[in-house]
């Protein structure tokens, strides 16, 4: 039993040092000291045994009827408390290093798959505990049987939103149904990074909901977040539409378009 325990440490803290590894050979020299900023072995060792029971969990019965199908699109949503400080390359390399890992758990328990492994890990900051979601290729790419124009179908579309500072410069920003927040703040990988002493490292993030809403939160900030002079409450999500003012700390900018 010993034996067994020692070696699910070994291969907890060797995922671990491969992590570090592949965070190293990424990032620039400012990024560096970012780099120390790591999940343990132990967090990770758990993660990739929940990874574990997760796809055993999910199998699906092949042609002849053996539950060997194995999911291949894994996502681990982290909450905000665990992962404030790792930076968005770190949590890439995380989920490289366990796209390789499980790829190799799912090939040593003979399962199959409907495509690539890849396992995608972020933080959402409106989750309680870490998830993990398994879904399997056949279902990622399913088109709607009969009604194309479903809306619930087009909530899962992709949005951007447009937010203009009051001098007129204006900034275009990405987002995913269901992806990694944008993060507003001083930190070097902020979607929007900007440089005002009033401004937290990480001060507020917006994010596409599943239902097609586009939401702001603030991330504990030292200065707030306003949204039309109305304060963010702590984990509040609020809906964001054209014409609403944003002010973060001294910064105030404007929602000019969501499309």
């Amino acid at each position: 039993m010993t034996d067994a325990k020692q070696s699910v440490l070994d291969r907890a803290e060797s995922l671990a040092r491969r992590v570090l590894e592949r965070v190293g050979s990424k990032v620039d020299d400012k990024l560096a000291p970012d780099v120390r900023r790591a999940l343990s072995p132990q967090v990770i060792g758990d993660l990739t045994s929940r990874a574990e029971h997760v796809i055993d969990a999910s199998l699906k019965e092949d042609a002849s009827g053996i539950r060997r199908v194995a999911p291949n699109r894994l996502k681990v949503l982290f909450t905000y408390e665990e992962t404030s400080e790792l930076t968005p390359q770190y949590l890439d390399a995380v989920g490289e290093e366990l796209s390789a890992s499980l790829f190799e758990y799912i090939n040593n328990r003979r399962y199959v798959t409907l495509g690539p492994v890849e396992v995608k890990a972020t933080r959402d900051l409106f989750a309680k505990s870490t998830t993990i979601r398994a879904s399997f290729d056949d279902e990622a790419s399913r088109p709607s049987p009969e009604d194309h124009s479903d809306p619930a179908q087009a909530s899962q579309q992709p949005k951007s939103i447009c937010l203009t500072e009051a001098h007129g410069r204006s900034h275009r920003i990405e987002l995913s149904p269901e992806g990694t927040p944008a993060y507003l703040g001083r930190a070097a990988g902020a979607a929007l990074r900007i440089d005002d002493p009033s401004i937290s490292r990480l001060h507020c993030s917006i994010a596409l909901r599943s239902d097609g809403n586009v939401v702001i939160g603030d991330l504990g900030s030292a200065n707030g977040t306003l949204v039309n002079r109305e304060p963010l409450g702590r984990d509040e999500a609020r809906a964001l539409k054209s014409g609403d003012k944003i002010v973060a700390g001294d910064f105030e900018l404007t929602v000019s378009e969501i499309f």
